[in-house]
């Protein structure tokens, strides 16, 4: 669930990254959109994009109203194996290349873990995070950044994390 605190942390990494010209290049939050979408997407994804319209935080990116449409191609029955019938799936991100999915079920994040592999030849698929607020919470803005994308603690959003405190 989009919890004001969860829009303040997300007010905050705003900030960071507006007062560095460095974090800055390859990273955004930008502010919310201004009314509510009329999309066919998972609720708390709509409310996340009344927080922000998107996001680019490192490795993991939030889809923001104007590609996220034209990302659903991604769990097409061709193109990925996905455990249930691909409507019941919504592409909401990505790690590195790897799609970041909801189950619109039940508000879950699924994805493919396996950095070593491209999304489409993995075996794994796995469930990281019961809602988007606590996958962005953990794996965007928090301690399980290095483990769900792989990179070092030299990482440039990994050091904005540690400037800002969450890590």
């Amino acid at each position: 669930m989009i919890t004001e605190e969860f829009r303040q942390s997300l007010a905050r990494v705003r900030e960071a990254i507006d007062s560095s010209a460095e974090w800055s290049i390859f990273n955004s939050v930008p502010a919310g959109v201004s009314r509510r979408l009329d999309l066919d997407a998972p609720e708390e994804y709509l409310d996340f994009l009344l927080a922000a319209d998107g996001a680019i935080m490192g490795s993991v990116v939030i889809l923001d109203r104007k590609y996220v449409e034209k990302l659903q191609g991604l769990i097409s029955p061709n193109r990925v194996e996905v455990p249930e019938d691909p409507d019941t799936w919504f592409v909401v991100g990505k790690i590195n290349e790897n799609p970041v999915l909801v189950n619109r079920r039940d508000g879950s994040i699924w994805t493919y873990p396996d950095m070593l592999a491209s999304w489409w030849a993995s075996r794994r698929f796995e469930r990281v995070a019961d809602s988007l607020a606590e996958f962005v919470s953990e794996y965007a803005l928090g301690s399980g950044y290095l483990r769900i994308t792989g990179s070092t603690e030299s990482d440039e959003w990994w050091q904005l994390l540690r400037h800002l405190g969450n890590v």
